[in-house]
């Protein structure tokens, strides 16, 4: 056998999670095709089995050291191991969230839960990629399931609508970002992300690696909802169910995080021998940290000061999660180790105050009927337990403590004024740490201190959603008052 090739087979014993979640596909296809009617029960079942067998196969081949695999293709290492349980976590929380939501269609939920699947699947791809190649078809692949996901709602305007959106966005940052790589491949010969950096040293036309590295940031940035390629977002989250609206929130922003990482720390940096690294291109070493300052603070300043305009949870939520996504890049754009750890830390508390804040988005739903600010006026008399809930998860989205939401932006603080030269970025966090809690108290103030409606009696949500929520406040609270040991796990995974 030709010895590549019989690498690449050896290689298929770390591909395991992968190839677990694309068998959980078919599954779920056959069995959609043999059964003559609907049953959501069976193929969430389905899908969640597929989902925990594959966090099963990582967890069971953790990487001593980092390998190399399909030629260069994949990266197997702790790096890519977190983005993974990341993606299992959001993927497996959306599918529970999902078997009550009413705004997801039973008739077609079988094709539902392929698409979570496929967006693991292609989650986990984006977090192993090394490689230009795989980066961009793990990317699409993500972007595919999204819109699809957001179309689900068929004949409802606003799903159509945003879904539209969605693909228009989708193909011009795509187009966008493949030509950025094509001029990192004339420059270089080369698709692998650290034989980019080797080749870009010394040489090339500083102008064209310029524009090829913000050509790629853009496409990247259109998948994490950055500024100013922020624009689908609010639209799709209102247009998509809500379990679908708690996934882009989530899965598809820390997988286009992991790639973001990757491309920055290992095409377009070399790592040193003292453990950190040192930017190759453009005129000055730091030059590209500084353009993903800006567009974090640009980012965040025009997430948090749009969502005070809300009325509608969904688009509130959707314009916080563009701003936790400006406070995400600080940590990227650090250059360090401690700014990398940092990013996961908040990444994995983001996932559990995220989603808890949209489970009570679903769960109230079907109750009041309505998903405006205004409709929460006396929860905390009406529902005590679901209010006093979505308090602490928007109080941990704001960095108060003892959450974890304050633990991570206190981990993305000291990232930052590690390095004294991007100092006023801690102060334009700061500030917008203001204006978010501005907002976040309002829906507080609505619930607690405005009086119900006349005739408004208690509310009572379902047992599966209850759990859930008591899942999801564990971690969001216990991590704010004990994080060591997330903390060494994101040590551990710190670098790609």
């Amino acid at each position: 056998m030709d010895p590549i090739l019989a690498q690449n087979v050896a290689d298929l014993a770390h591909f395991v999670p992968e190839l677990v979640l694309l068998g959980a596909i078919l599954v779920v296809i056959v069995a959609d095709l043999v059964v003559s009617r609907p049953h959501p029960g069976v193929t969430a079942t389905l899908g969640i089995a597929g989902v925990v067998l594959s966090v099963v196969a990582v967890l069971a081949d953790l990487p001593a050291e980092r390998e190399m695999l399909f030629s260069g293709m994949l990266a197997h290492d702790m790096f890519a191991v977190f983005f993974k349980l990341i993606a299992a976590l959001a993927v497996l929380f959306c599918i529970l969230l999902s078997l009550r939501a009413p705004d997801v269609r039973r008739e077609s939920f079988a094709e539902y839960i392929e698409m979570m699947l496929g967006m693991a699947l292609a989650m986990y791809v984006i977090a192993a990629a090394a490689n230009l190649l795989s980066m961009f078809l793990a990317f699409e692949l993500v972007s595919m399931t999204s819109y699809i996901l957001t179309a689900h709602l068929k004949g409802n305007k606003a799903s159509s609508e945003a879904a539209l959106k969605y693909v228009i966005y989708s193909g011009a940052s795509s187009g966008v970002m493949i030509y950025g790589m094509s001029l990192l491949y004339g420059l270089t010969d080369s698709l692998g992300a650290r034989e980019i950096a080797w080749g870009l040293v010394g040489g090339g036309s500083q102008l064209a690696v310029a524009v090829g590295m913000l050509f790629v940031l853009a496409g990247i940035g259109y998948k994490i909802a950055s500024v100013p390629f922020h624009f689908w977002c609010p639209d799709a989250y209102q247009g998509a169910p809500t379990p679908v609206a708690a996934l882009l929130s989530v899965g598809p922003k820390a997988a286009g995080m992991a790639l973001l990482s990757r491309f920055l720390y290992e095409a377009m940096a070399l790592r040193l021998s003292t453990g950190g690294w040192r930017a190759v291109t453009l005129a000055g070493a730091a030059d590209w940290q500084v353009v993903i300052a800006i567009i974090a603070a640009a980012t965040m300043t025009l997430g948090n000061f749009a969502a005070i305009w809300q009325n509608s949870m969904k688009r509130l939520l959707a314009y916080s999660s563009i701003a936790h996504a400006g406070y995400i890049l600080m940590g990227v754009a650090m250059l360090s180790q401690m700014g990398l750890s940092a990013m996961l830390f908040y990444l994995g508390v983001y996932l559990f105050m995220n989603l808890g804040a949209f489970l009570v988005v679903i769960a109230l739903a079907g109750k009041i009927h309505s998903d405006d600010i205004d409709a929460y006026v006396g929860l905390g008399g009406r529902t005590p337990f679901v209010a006093v809930a979505m308090a602490i998860f928007l109080l941990a989205l704001a960095g108060i403590p003892p959450t974890a939401g304050f633990v991570g932006k206190f981990y993305l603080f000291w990232a930052v004024i590690e390095q004294s030269h991007l100092i006023w970025l801690a102060v334009v966090a700061a500030l917008n740490t203001v204006v978010a809690l501005y907002y976040y108290a309002r829906v507080i103030r609505r619930m607690f201190l405005d009086p119900a409606p006349e005739g408004a009696g208690p509310i009572a949500i379902s047992g599966m959603h209850t759990t859930l929520l008591v899942v999801l406040l564990v971690p969001t609270l216990a991590f704010g008052i004990y994080w060591w040991p997330l903390w060494r796990l994101v040590s551990a995974a710190g670098a790609p």
